[in-house]
């Protein structure tokens, strides 16, 4: 019987048990052998970034995102340091969070099968010292207008999705189709009063991003029919450089 299989039928209910077994199984797989073929695959997408680059690994599964369950927040992401040899000790660790306490209690309770998880990791440049970070929806859902994206974004690395308890975004209004015009619903309260986070070049930009972003996701999810609802939710950040980066992209559960 596959180890997983036996987490699953032995110790569902008990939890020191459970805990127990699972950092067993983790450290197993961070210490696993991986073939010679994606060792040199790895080794190559290593050498394919600038020597200076710090790489972030960042966890992505298929069961998150799901109707009726976001899964966020449930897998760990590491950023890579060339101390620690080869890139494949941080993709293994991304791998094992698969079976971390959290995640696995969580599909547990939402009747999600374990064994039909799969674990993908998106390889980037980690960024530090960002001047702000967002989230962007290519419909305004939650005030209901039509024909505006939705952007929540605050300054630094105070996320938008898990706030700091005291922390307001700023919120704003961008025009599906003429970045230039838009409405500040709110400020963030961590700028000087009248101080706006994302400039009017960010917006163009952004604005360019997400029309891009939602006719092709709207191509592949054969979501043309106007009658049908449909938006992206986009992850982004503003870097040090002032540039802005698309984090990660998903479909907008209505």
């Amino acid at each position: 019987m596959c180890v997983s299989c036996w987490l699953i039928l032995n110790f569902s209910n008990r939890l020191k048990k459970q805990e127990s077994e699972l950092k067993k199984l983790r450290k197993k797989m961070r210490k696993g052998e991986m073939p010679a073929w994606m060792m040199t695959a790895l080794n190559d997408l290593y050498q394919s970034f600038p020597a200076e680059a710090r790489l972030r690994c960042r966890s992505s599964t298929n069961n998150e995102d799901l109707p009726g369950f976001s899964g966020a927040g449930l897998y760990d992401s590491f950023t890579h340091k060339p101390s620690e040899g080869h890139l494949a000790h941080t993709i293994k660790q991304v791998f094992a969070s698969l079976w971390n306490v959290r995640a696995f209690e969580e599909r547990q309770f939402y009747h999600i099968d374990h064994l039909t998880t799969a674990m993908g990791v998106l390889v980037h440049p980690n960024y530090e010292g960002e001047l702000a970070n967002g989230v962007a929806v290519t419909d305004d859902i939650l005030y209901q207008t039509n024909g505006n994206n939705y952007l929540n974004t605050q300054v630094g690395e105070d996320l938008v999705i898990n706030p700091q308890a005291t922390s307001i975004p700023e919120e704003i209004l961008l025009d599906w189709w003429d970045s230039s015009r838009y409405r500040l619903v709110t400020s963030s309260n961590q700028v000087t009063s009248g101080q706006q986070i994302l400039t009017e070049a960010h917006l163009a930009k952004l604005g360019n991003y997400l029309g891009v972003i939602h006719q092709r996701f709207s191509r592949l999810y054969g979501r043309s029919d106007d009658y049908q609802p449909f938006a992206m939710e986009i992850e982004f950040k503003i870097t040090q450089q002032s540039q802005v980066v698309i984090k990660q992209a998903r479909p907008w559960i209505y």
